[in-house]
């Protein structure tokens, strides 16, 4: 298992590139490379870090729930986020194109892979709340700066979400693949 302090500057180090990811693409060139390397950096990071998941050690989670159940979790999940949309209405902001589909994918998964699988484990030794809510605070903080404080609640909201599905279903992949729905939805819609 890593260091608590170096865990600690490797969540803050991501919280900040997150949140300056707007920066980034205004002053560099070629902000779709910039991106593309910030999230496959991110995503490569929270996956490789060491996080116990032994379902015999306490403030631990079990890595085997069964195929239905993570699927049942993702159904409700994405269910819920379509219903919102569904709801809220709206239109998608620009025009659905495969780059920015593909863009949209990598950076679900990347956040998923930091905030669910990383962040979660991390804060999982006070207690589930605690780390559902924790990780979701972290999520809606770093899109301030890039879809503005109204969006805040609902970032919040779908932070929830994702945590619940990944304390359910044992797995970050799950609220991963509702992320990327979720990006889907907002782009093709």
């Amino acid at each position: 298992m890593a260091r608590p302090g170096w865990a600690a500057v490797v969540v803050v180090a991501g919280c900040v590139v997150l949140e300056g990811r707007g920066l980034l693409v205004d002053v560099l060139p070629a902000p779709a490379v910039v991106l593309t390397v910030v999230f496959v950096v991110l995503a490569a990071a929270a996956v490789a870090w060491p996080i116990a998941e032994d379902p015999a050690r306490p403030g631990t989670w079990s890595t085997r729930r069964s195929l239905g159940r993570s699927a049942a979790v993702a159904v409700i999940g994405t269910g819920a986020f379509a219903l919102g949309r569904l709801v809220g209405g709206g239109h998608a902001p620009i025009e659905a194109t495969l780059p920015l589909i593909l863009a949209n994918s990598l950076a679900a998964v990347a956040e998923e892979a930091f905030f669910r699988r990383l962040c979660l484990a991390l804060l999982l030794p006070a207690g589930a709340v605690w780390a559902v809510v924790g990780s979701a605070v972290l999520f809606a903080a770093v899109h301030l700066t890039t879809y503005g404080a109204w969006v805040l609640p609902l970032d919040l909201a779908a932070g929830l979400v994702f945590g619940w599905q990944r304390l359910a279903s044992g797995s970050w992949r799950v609220p991963a693949l509702t992320h990327v729905l979720v990006n889907l939805l907002v782009v093709m819609g």
